[in-house]
C-alpha cells in the first residue's frame, strides 16, 4: 500500500481547493414554532461563526397553511393540488423557486389575497380567512407536515447535487417533522414524503428538535368557549390564539363535559389518538385529520399510555418513526421549573424507559439527546447546542455522503457528543463520510483533509467497514495529526479502493471542547490533481446595467486563463467570457469581468480555471440578483387555464417577446409585442388547440429574461 503526506511546495499547488468556499453534505432546514416565523433560529444561523462554515441563509420557503374557511386540507373539492386547497405553496408573486445553499428557513406567518384566479401571497401577513379561523402560523400540524414535504422537494431541486436534508424544528416545528415522517394512509404509504414509493423517500438525513412538546404541553390552558379576539385580521397574531388548531394539536389532554357524569379528561387527539367528537367546545374546529369531518376516530403519533393515554412515551408503533435516519432531541430545564418554562422536561422527548426512541437496540446510538438550561424561546438561539446536534454520524451506518470530485471541499465540525454515547468519551468525536467511486475507475484517488488546527486526532480510510465499526478498529490507511497540522493527503491507487461501490472515511478529533466547532475541518475526495491556483475570493455585484464578476488569486502555477460561466438556475451553464491568467506567479492578482447582458432576477456565476496543458477546475458559485429601476410586473391568469390565457403587463416601457415551450422543449407559441406606454395593458392568448399538460412561459426584453414561470393547461 502507498500512503503519501504531501507538504511544502506540493501543498501550495493544492491550496486552491482549501481556499475555496466549503460546501455542506446536506442543506439544513430550520422550522419555527407556534409563535415563530422565518427568523426563528436567527441566533444560530445568523451568527458569524455559523456562517463561516455553512454560509448565510440561502432562502425562505413561504406557505399559507390556512388559506380557506374549509377545514379540509384539499379544500371543498377534496382534490390535492387545486386552487381551493387549504395549504398553498405556489403564488404568482412567489413561486418558492429557491436559491442554492446550505441554510433555509420555513415561514408560515403569511396571508394571501384570497383570489384563486390570481393567488398573491402577503409575506408575514397576519390575517386569517374568517373570524373563527386560526392564522396560517397556528394551523393544524397535519397540514404543516404536508407543507414541509413541499419545502424539502424545493430545497433539493435548488441543490441537485444533494439527495437529503437535515431538518431542525423548534417546539411545534419538531412535531411538524414527525408528522411528515410518520403519517401513513390506509395502505401504509407515506403521503407527505417527497418520494412516497421509496423506503428512503422522506429524503431526511437527520431530524433535530429543540424544546419540542413531543408528548404535549398544556401551557396555553383550555380553549375559550367563544373566540375573544378582535376580528381585525392584522392583529390576530399579536398573542397566541388558544382556540387555534395548533393549540388543539399540542395539548396532551382536554377537560371536557360528559353529560350527567360531570367532567372528564380526554387525551389530546393528535398526540395520543381518540375520537374528534370528544374534544371540548372552543377550538376553531375539531377536524384533527383535516378531512372536513369532525367525528373521526384517529391514531395519534404517540402510542397510547397507561393508566392514562397521555402517559404514552414512545412513537406509535402503527406508524413509527423510520429507522433509516438519525435523531437528536435538544431538551432544556431552567431553574425553578420542571422544564423550559413551557414544556415539561419529560415531555420534550420520546423514550422507552430511559432510552430515547427510535432505537436500533443500542441506547443513544440511533437517537441521542442533548440537555441545555435556557428558556423555551431561547433554545433555538443556543448556538452551541444547536450546532452540537448537527454533528456527523458516529458509525458507517450513519455516514454522511459526499461526492467524488466535488468542486469545493466539504466542511466538517468537531463536536462534544451526548454524554450518554455508547462508546468512548463524549469529547472524542468520530465522524464518518461515504463517497462512491464509479465502476471502471483506475486513476489514483486523493483524499484531501485539513484538520481542525486546535485539535489532534487521526484520519482513516476504510475499504469495507462493518455497519457499527467501533473506535478501536483501524482503517486500511491511517494518518495521525497534531494541533496545527497542515493539509494531509491520502493517496489511493487502483486496487486499494472500491471501484463501483462505497468508500469510507473516518475522522477522529480528540479532547474536543464546546466551542471547537467554530474552526471547521475540510474533507474532499478527488480523482485528479487539483489545478494549482490559490483562489482568495470570488464575488458578483451589480454595476449600473452590468454585473461585475471579480476574483483574486494569491498564487498561480501554469495558469493559462479563466472562463467565466453563468447560469440562471444553477444547473445549466454557459461560457460568457474569458480572462487571461498570469502563468506562474506567487504575487496576489486581481481580475474582473463585466456581464453586459445579465438577466433580470437571479444570476449565478463560477470560474473554470484552465492550465496550459488543458487541466481545468471549476470554482465555487456566487449569485447576484439583477434589477431594473422602473417597477414592472407580469401576471398570467388563470393557472391552470383552459382555452384562453390572459396576462397583464405593468410599467414595461420596452418591446418584449413571449415564448411558450412544451415539456420536451418545443416552442408552441411565439409572439412579439410593442412598447407598453400605458401604466398597464391586458392581453389574451387563444390556446384552445393546445394539448393538456405543463408548459414553460418566458418573457424577454432587450435580450434580458424578465419573466419565467410554469403553466398548466387543463
Amino acid at each position: 500500500m502507498r500512503l503519501l503526506i504531501l507538504l511544502g511546495v506540493f501543498l501550495l499547488s493544492q491550496a486552491n481547493v482549501q481556499a475555496q468556499a466549503c460546501d455542506c453534505p446536506y442543506p439544513v432546514i430550520f422550522l419555527h414554532g407556534f409563535t415563530g416565523n422565518a427568523e426563528t433560529f436567527t441566533g444560530t444561523w445568523d451568527q458569524a461563526d455559523f456562517k463561516n462554515i455553512f454560509g448565510p441563509r440561502a432562502d425562505i420557503f413561504h406557505a399559507v397553511v390556512n388559506a380557506t374557511t374549509s377545514s379540509n386540507i384539499w379544500g371543498n373539492d377534496g382534490v390535492q393540488g387545486t386552487a381551493d386547497d387549504d395549504v398553498l405553496t405556489f403564488f404568482n408573486n412567489e413561486s418558492n423557486a429557491l436559491a442554492p445553499g446550505c441554510v433555509y428557513s420555513m415561514n408560515f406567518q403569511n396571508y394571501w389575497n384570497e383570489d384563486p384566479s390570481d393567488p398573491q401571497i402577503i409575506i408575514d401577513g397576519c390575517g386569517a380567512p374568517g373570524f373563527f379561523h386560526n392564522d396560517s402560523n397556528e394551523s393544524a400540524i397535519r397540514k404543516q407536515g404536508y407543507a414541509l414535504g413541499k419545502m424539502i422537494a424545493n430545497v433539493l431541486a435548488a441543490n441537485p447535487d444533494k439527495d437529503k436534508v437535515i431538518v431542525a424544528g423548534h417546539s411545534m416545528g419538531g412535531l411538524e417533522t414527525r408528522e411528515y415522517l410518520q403519517r401513513t394512509d390506509g395502505s401504509g404509504n407515506h403521503p407527505w414524503w417527497v418520494n412516497p414509493s421509496s423506503p428512503d423517500g422522506h429524503q431526511i438525513k437527520k431530524m433535530i428538535t429543540t424544546a419540542t412538546p413531543h408528548r404535549g404541553s398544556n401551557f396555553f390552558g383550555s380553549p375559550w368557549p367563544f373566540d375573544k379576539e378582535e376580528e381585525e385580521e392584522v392583529t390576530r397574531d399579536g398573542l397566541p390564539d388558544i382556540n387555534s388548531e395548533a393549540t388543539r394539536d399540542l395539548r396532551y389532554n382536554y377537560l371536557t363535559g360528559c353529560g350527567f357524569l360531570g367532567c372528564c379528561v380526554c387525551p389530546g387527539i393528535y398526540l395520543f389518538g381518540g375520537n374528534e367528537s370528544t374534544m371540548p367546545l372552543g377550538f376553531h374546529n375539531d377536524d384533527v385529520n383535516c378531512d372536513g369531518d369532525e367525528n373521526d376516530v384517529l391514531e395519534g403519533i404517540n402510542e397510547s399510555g397507561s393508566p392514562d393515554p397521555w402517559d404514552g412515551t414512545k412513537d406509535n408503533p402503527n406508524m413509527p418513526l423510520p429507522d433509516n435516519l438519525r435523531y437528536t432531541y435538544i431538551t432544556s430545564k431552567i431553574p425553578l421549573d420542571s422544564g423550559d418554562g413551557v414544556v415539561a422536561l419529560a415531555r420534550q422527548w420520546i423514550y422507552d424507559g430511559t432510552t430515547p426512541v427510535p432505537s436500533d437496540g443500542t441506547a443513544f446510538r440511533l437517537t441521542d439527546t442533548l440537555l441545555t438550561d435556557v428558556d423555551h424561546l431561547g433554545v433555538d438561539d443556543d448556538i452551541n447546542s444547536v450546532v452540537r446536534s448537527l454533528d456527523e454520524g458516529d458509525y458507517p451506518e450513519f455516514a454522511w455522503d459526499i461526492n467524488l470530485d466535488h468542486t469545493s471541499p466539504y466542511a466538517g465540525i468537531s463536536q462534544v457528543r451526548s454524554v450518554q454515547v455508547p462508546e468512548g468519551p463524549n469529547t472524542t468525536d468520530p465522524d464518518w463520510f461515504r463517497f462512491f467511486i464509479p465502476a471502471g475507475t483506475t486513476d489514483d484517488i486523493c483524499i484531501l483533509f485539513t484538520p481542525n488546527v486546535l485539535l489532534s486526532g487521526r484520519i482513516e480510510y476504510f475499504l469495507n467497514p462493518s455497519a457499527y465499526e467501533d473506535m478501536t478498529a483501524t482503517g486500511d490507511q491511517v494518518v495521525n495529526f497534531t494541533p496545527g497540522s497542515p493539509q494531509i493527503i491520502i493517496n489511493l491507487v487502483s486496487g486499494q479502493y472500491n471501484a463501483g461501490g462505497d468508500n469510507y472515511i473516518r475522522i477522529i478529533h480528540d479532547n474536543v471542547g464546546y466551542t471547537d466547532w467554530k474552526v471547521a475541518y475540510k474533507i474532499q475526495p478527488i480523482s485528479k490533481v487539483p489545478v494549482p491556483v490559490t483562489l482568495i475570493s470570488l464575488s458578483a455585484e451589480q454595476k449600473e446595467n452590468d454585473i461585475r464578476v471579480s476574483w483574486k488569486t494569491a498564487s498561480e502555477i501554469n495558469n493559462e486563463k479563466f472562463m467565466v460561466e453563468r447560469s440562471l438556475n444553477n444547473r445549466d451553464w454557459q461560457v460568457i467570457g474569458e480572462v487571461k491568467g498570469s502563468g506562474i506567479t506567487t504575487s496576489e492578482n486581481s481580475y474582473w469581468f463585466d456581464d453586459k447582458h445579465p438577466n433580470i432576477g437571479k444570476n449565478f456565476y463560477r470560474l473554470n480555471q484552465i492550465d496550459f496543458d488543458g487541466t481545468n477546475e471549476r470554482s465555487h458559485i456566487v449569485q447576484c440578483n439583477f434589477s431594473i429601476d422602473d417597477p414592472m410586473s407580469i401576471v398570467f391568469f388563470p393557472n391552470p387555464f383552459e382555452d384562453l390565457l390572459y396576462f397583464q403587463v405593468r410599467n414595461l416601457k420596452d418591446a418584449f417577446e413571449l415564448e411558450v415551450y412544451n415539456d420536451i422543449g418545443q416552442i408552441v407559441y411565439q409572439n412579439s409585442y410593442e412598447a407598453n406606454e400605458a401604466e398597464a395593458r391586458d392581453y389574451s392568448i387563444p390556446f384552445a388547440d393546445l394539448a393538456a399538460g405543463h408548459y414553460l412561459i418566458r418573457v424577454t426584453s432587450k435580450n434580458h429574461l424578465i419573466f419565467s414561470n410554469q403553466l398548466v393547461k387543463k
